[in-house]
């Protein structure tokens, strides 16, 4: 394999014509031009310069190298430029992937200001739920995720950082007996009918586990996974339901009350993204611009 350096050395002197001059427009010295030069012609074999009282000038395989050279030279020049753009964030893409209610709340005030900070880097985003969401981020397909109490995958290859706790609160019916309550036990719940996301989710093994602690199994009689078909099940007055605060932000409905627990449970809301040796400048930069907005969002 030719060495580049030394392929660059004899362009630049057939640029100039001359080794000193070469070696003025490298910023080395002319020995180190000349040293570089005998090197290239033992590594082939064959000299690539007539040297004379005048000068040097370009052997037919001198003249074959630098023709061959000069393409690949500025292949190499443009793709140094390329990363230097990529991490300067004056190109490139960020692709992400969310669940339902971060996508709702945390992402768009995010995207907002990754936005107005770096104009040039195009952001996709997709909703997907946790589990396909780290499955995607862990193939390559997108840059970061937002996800919800997540394990850290072994092998070390993506890392976890916990932006904000999002605590659970009881949805009632207005005319509940308990919806005037400045706060609740979950247990006081356990003989009412619940309303949650479907069996297998995540938000459903949340309850459960949560409803364990407390002591009891929910019986859940609706299911839905779209929170605000949740709400109006509750508000049709038959059901109680767990929802996390960032679902309730994002949507209100008549006819339901917001209790929080007397022993709070929250839900643990995450970014993960590829391990810093693999991972695109535009993720470092959306994780911080991520920080920044659940710092702000946990204050409301």
């Amino acid at each position: 394999m030719l060495d580049v350096r030394r392929l660059r050395v004899l362009c630049a002197v057939a640029d100039h014509a001359s080794l000193s001059a070469a070696a003025d427009a490298l910023s080395y010295t002319p020995s180190a031009v000349s040293q570089q030069i005998v090197a290239l012609e033992r590594e082939i074999g064959v000299r690539v310069l007539h040297r004379g009282p005048r000068g040097v000038r370009l052997t037919a395989t001198g003249q074959l190298l630098v023709d061959q050279a000069r393409p690949i030279l500025s292949g190499l020049q443009a793709a140094e430029a390329s990363v230097t753009a990529l991490n300067d964030l004056s190109t490139g893409r960020l692709a992400l992937a969310s669940f339902a209610t971060a996508g709702a709340t945390i992402l768009p005030r995010a995207i907002a200001d990754f936005r107005s900070r770096h104009p040039e880097v195009t952001i996709t985003l997709t909703q997907a739920d946790p589990q396909a969401a780290m499955a995607r981020l862990r193939a390559g397909e997108v840059d970061l995720i937002l996800t919800a109490d997540a394990e850290p995958p072994s092998g070390g290859a993506v890392e976890l950082v916990t932006l904000l706790e999002d605590p659970l609160q009881a949805v009632l019916p207005s005319t509940h007996l308990l919806a005037g309550r400045e706060q609740l036990a979950l247990e006081e719940l356990a003989s009412d009918t619940w309303v949650d996301t479907p069996t297998g989710s995540d938000a459903r093994r949340l309850l459960l586990w949560s409803c364990a602690r407390a002591g009891f199994i929910p019986r859940v009689a609706f299911e839905s996974d779209e929170y605000l078909t949740v709400q109006q099940l509750v508000a049709a007055g038959a059901d109680v339901a767990l929802l996390p605060g960032l679902a309730l932000r994002s949507s209100s409905v008549p006819g339901t009350t917001v209790v929080p627990l007397s022993t709070p449970v929250a839900r643990r809301v995450m970014a993960a993204l590829h391990a810093p040796a693999f991972r695109a400048p535009a993720a470092s930069a959306m994780l911080a611009i991520l920080r920044e907005v659940a710092a702000g969002s946990a204050a409301e």
